[in-house]
């Protein structure tokens, strides 16, 4: 008994239906913003944004929104530590402003990705708890089931389908951001093409190392620091080390969390495997809370890549280099046998 291949067609395109003809009129005038819009697209559009002309004790006056779903500290830490979102962000006084909205519009463009693979998660689950509402009802008139089992069906499929309401607010509003980040606001990015992550680093430089090198190639933060009293220039060099070394410990976590959501996502493969081969044989299964918890592992994984090569970048800009593309991995050489 296969899912309805056509149900799943349906719901799925239904949120986004709703969404994207407003998106596409917007998309349409934006003739200078390119369609679909890649990363190194987006950052080209760092240079002559207001944020990038503002010194950093008038930026600290106008903070970004958060983003809604790249939260970096709480994933790191599994939100242990309570809500800290400013951690999630590079004291304006370290990096050149320039550098900051490049940072920003990353940010921006990886939690638009995320929006979107969320809403197909919600447009998933609103399938499957659609399938089984439709049928109870059809049975209902057959006296099969009650208005009872009816009532806790719906019930059920409004809260998902709440949710995927949610989902497609969601869409629009990381594009709306995105839209501010690269200064277009009245043009909303219509489609994006995901970047390519590639392999991180498997070792960085010690923690001391790269606060040398951030005081030694970070031009921007070396002009300021001249023009520093003594207090002020120990007080910035103590900011910058607790910066890197917040950097790096989060780095440690992150290499662990990907290795836990890759066993994680293949234990919900199999699982959902099993629940589809129950369902298909008629016998009772929790295939939707299957498909739901594999999603969800999936989307952590996206998120926890995103926050790796975000972390990678802030570091990248606190030692004066290009926030992308990431450097790559140093090449391993055999070792004769």
């Amino acid at each position: 008994m296969p899912l309805p291949r056509l149900m799943m067609r349906r719901v799925n395109t239904g949120w986004w239906g709703m969404l994207s003809p407003l998106i596409l009129f917007t998309s349409v005038q934006a003739a200078d913003v390119p369609d679909p819009l890649s990363l190194d697209q987006a950052l080209n559009y760092a240079e002559g944004h207001p944020r990038s002309q503002l010194a950093p004790e008038i930026a600290l006056r106008h903070p970004a929104p958060q983003p809604l779903y790249l939260d970096c500290h709480s994933l790191a830490y599994n939100s242990n530590t309570g809500v800290d979102n400013q951690r999630d962000r590079l004291l304006p006084n370290l990096i050149a402003p320039l550098e900051k909205q490049r940072l920003d519009i990353m940010e921006r463009f990886f939690d638009v990705v995320l929006a979107d693979s969320s809403a197909v998660r919600d447009n998933e689950n609103m399938a499957v708890y659609y399938i089984p509402l439709d049928r109870t009802r059809t049975r209902l008139e057959l006296k099969e089931f009650s208005e009872l089992d009816v009532a806790e069906l719906d019930a059920e499929y409004q809260v998902v389908r709440q949710q995927g309401a949610a989902s497609a607010a969601a869409q629009r509003l990381t594009r709306s951001l995105l839209a501010q980040a690269i200064n277009n606001p009245q043009k909303l990015p219509n489609e994006l093409n995901p970047p390519e992550i590639g392999t991180f680093p498997t070792e960085l430089p010690p923690l001391n190392e790269l606060v040398e090198t951030s005081l030694k190639n970070n031009k921007w933060l070396d002009d300021r620091r001249d023009d520093m009293t003594a207090d002020e220039r120990a007080v910035t060099d103590m900011e910058l080390h607790q910066h890197i070394l917040e950097l790096l410990l989060r780095l440690d976590v992150f290499k662990v969390a990907e290795e836990r959501s890759q066993a994680e996502i293949l234990w919900r493969d199999y699982y959902l495997e099993r629940s589809r081969t129950l369902y298909e044989q008629e016998v009772k299964s929790d295939i939707g809370d299957a498909m739901t918890q594999q999603s969800k592992a999936r989307l952590q994984q996206q998120q926890i890549q995103f926050c790796r090569a975000l972390t990678l970048a802030q570091l990248n800009a606190l030692q004066g280099n290009p926030v992308w593309p990431l450097p790559k991995p140093a090449p391993t050489e055999d070792k004769p046998a």
